[in-house]
């Protein structure tokens, strides 16, 4: 008999039907159900799942969740996090004066682009005279300054290699000093004559835009570079 009842209480991998019954908060439920799918039908883990899911149990009565608890399913079971989890991201900052500026500047020109581009389709003004801010010269200038000018402030922003930080009151100046710079230089450019800035059809502003984009993503690949005002890396985590 004794042998019989501990058969019939050896765990086994729950079901989608068994979580929806174990008192579980749907996300808890999600989160084993995760852990079941990482275990491919091996049954050996069963035991660890329902220990994970008790855990889980109990953390509902004091608010505490999945994440707090394991972090991810894949530790949960033991398994090494990616590399991305395990390895803290480097900063923006780390990456270098130039590859910042490359990466901003194509981010300015693929936001313009796409901007005047829409504004051209829509808009019913002439093309002849000066082209002003949208011409294609005041475009790439703008967008090359814009990346110089964020570049420097980034690296400004940054705590130093020694762990020292920039005085608050200096990084305002030049944040503040940066982005008038370059305001201003926007509007110098705007009178450029229009033989030197002309200003180019509305759609192929979107196609410079999407150019500009598929560029950014491949910069982003070819350097790793995370972070800045676009967003997080391009490259896909690999799981160890």
């Amino acid at each position: 008999m004794t042998e019989s009842q501990e058969q019939t209480v050896t765990p086994t991998l729950p079901s989608r039907a068994d979580l929806a019954t174990s008192g579980l908060t749907k996300r808890n439920q999600d989160f084993i159900w995760q852990m079941v799918q990482l275990v491919e039908g091996d049954e050996s883990k069963a035991t660890l799942i329902a220990e994970v899911g008790a855990k889980l149990l109990d953390g509902q009565k004091t608010g505490t969740t999945a994440r707090q608890l394991f972090n991810t399913p894949a530790e949960a079971l033991g398994r090494k996090a990616n590399a991305t989890e395990a390895t803290p991201a480097p900063g923006y900052a780390t990456y270098g004066f130039w590859p910042l500026l490359v990466d901003n500047a194509i981010a300015f020109f693929m936001m313009f682009s796409f901007m005047f581009g829409l504004t051209l389709l829509f808009s019913k003004a002439s093309q002849t005279g000066s082209a002003g801010a949208a011409g294609i010269t005041s475009l790439v200038l703008t967008s090359l300054l814009g990346g110089f000018f964020f570049a420097i402030v980034t690296m400004t922003l940054a705590p130093k290699k020694d762990g020292s930080k920039t005085p608050v009151l200096l990084k305002i100046l030049i944040s503040v000093g940066a982005f008038v710079l370059w305001f201003l230089a926007y509007l110098g450019f705007s009178y450029l004559p229009a033989v030197i800035n002309p200003l180019l059809p509305g759609w192929l502003y979107l196609v410079f835009a999407v150019i500009a984009f598929i560029g950014f993503r491949f910069w982003r690949v070819k350097t790793g570079i995370q972070g800045g005002f676009l967003g997080g890396s391009t490259r896909r985590p690999q799981t160890k």
